[in-house]
């Protein structure tokens, strides 16, 4: 099932060009990072609870957040981008159908830092991992990796006289030879 991307996510987020890494384990504690988008200041954080957004609206200047639980979020997407000197920039963002509502966790090099970081935030917040296609289709990790190949379960060999007790349990009784009586009176409470 291929998620269809919302045409205000460019291909290179703005805040692609700042490194970022907010740790997954650390989400007890509010983690938050600044960046600047279109001209605004623009704070991000993230706890185990989700996300909070804060900017000020360009038009009138008055400062809005956005709260955003997990579920808000369509995944934990990974997009990999290569710069003009050849180096392969790779992100992860919470990601949100509008792009001025994704969160960014992770802009780095190190494609070690990006696989650990990128399962501990799906685990976290119970989401998929997705991936953005350079042509901007995002599409879970699943779809990615192709069919799994399963087969019916092999046959047990097991023998027919196997089907009954064998010899030394059936030589036992069931139960522990201990019979319990319970006497005594009812008693009814009435009003």
């Amino acid at each position: 099932m291929t998620i269809a991307q919302n045409a205000q996510t460019s291909a290179r987020p703005i805040w692609a060009g700042a490194p970022v890494r907010l740790d997954p384990r650390n989400c007890d504690r509010h983690q938050s990072f600044v960046t600047v988008e279109d001209g605004e200041e623009v704070t991000y954080r993230v706890d185990r609870r989700g996300a909070v957004i804060r900017r000020k609206l360009q038009a009138c200047g008055l400062p809005i957040s956005i709260a955003l639980p997990p579920r808000a979020f369509r995944g934990v997407a990974a997009r990999a981008m290569e710069t003009e000197a050849g180096e392969v920039t790779v992100t992860l963002e919470l990601h949100h159908p509008d792009g001025k509502c994704s969160v960014p966790l992770l802009v780095a090099s190190d494609l070690f830092d990006v696989a650990a970081d990128w399962r501990g935030w799906s685990e976290l917040f119970g989401l998929p991992m997705l991936m953005i296609e350079a042509d901007g289709s995002v599409v879970t990790l699943e779809e990615t990796v192709g069919q799994v190949r399963s087969a019916p379960p092999a046959a047990r060999r097991a023998a027919p006289h196997r089907q009954r007790r064998p010899r030394f349990l059936a030589r036992r009784k069931p139960g522990l030879g201990v019979r319990m009586i319970v006497e005594g009176e009812e008693i009814i409470a009435r009003r």
